[in-house]
């Protein structure tokens, strides 16, 4: 709160958005307002769902959650294997690769249901409930869509750890490959 009034001058001038959510928290009511001055002008955002790395909610109750209050339709872009002491890597579903926590790569794929018939990941009981709530998240989302996020109206969500460097070069890869070219915005009398 502190740095509102900066912030929301800087939103008039954006062609884009990064929001980051803290795993254990959720939306906070700061973030909120902020979310607002960007729907006004249909700021395209990349949710980052921050700290994943330590104890925090459901990934799929976070997702419920951005999707309900901010009325912003959400598709998962790289899904956490676990979390906290049991966070074992991500999915990164831009690129089709599993990412372990050091950002190495575990193996490529070309479906969801490849990784589920690996028999070596499916051992884990965390990574195989983490690809069934990947499955049951992209059932139910809608596929990512270019022009759908441009406009506004659509969020990928990037799950990782700012702090461990977790996604983070997932992150600003969708900045660069998502987000739109600067764009002339109307100066405010």
């Amino acid at each position: 709160s502190d740095f509102s009034e900066d912030t929301y001058r800087t939103l008039t001038a954006v062609d884009s958005a990064v929001m980051v959510i803290d795993a254990a928290k959720g939306i906070e009511a700061q973030t909120l307002k902020l979310f607002e001055v960007c729907r006004l002008r249909d700021i395209p955002i990349i949710t980052f769902i921050n700290k994943i790395d330590r104890e925090g909610r459901d990934p799929l109750a976070l997702l419920d959650e951005i999707a309900s209050t901010l009325a912003l339709d959400v598709t998962p872009a790289v899904w956490p294997l676990g979390q906290g002491v049991d966070f074992r890597g991500t999915v990164d579903l831009a690129t089709s690769r599993v990412l372990a926590p050091d950002g190495s790569l575990v193996r490529g794929f070309t479906s969801l249901d490849d990784l589920l018939g690996d028999e070596k990941l499916v051992a884990d009981p965390v990574i195989k409930a983490s690809l069934d709530n990947l499955e049951l998240a992209r059932a139910g989302l809608p596929e990512f869509d270019l022009e759908t996020f441009r406009a506004g109206h659509l969020t990928p969500v990037i799950f990782g750890s700012a702090l461990k460097d977790i996604s983070v070069p997932e992150l600003l890869a969708a900045i660069g490959n998502w987000s739109p070219e600067p764009r002339p915005q109307p100066a405010e009398p």
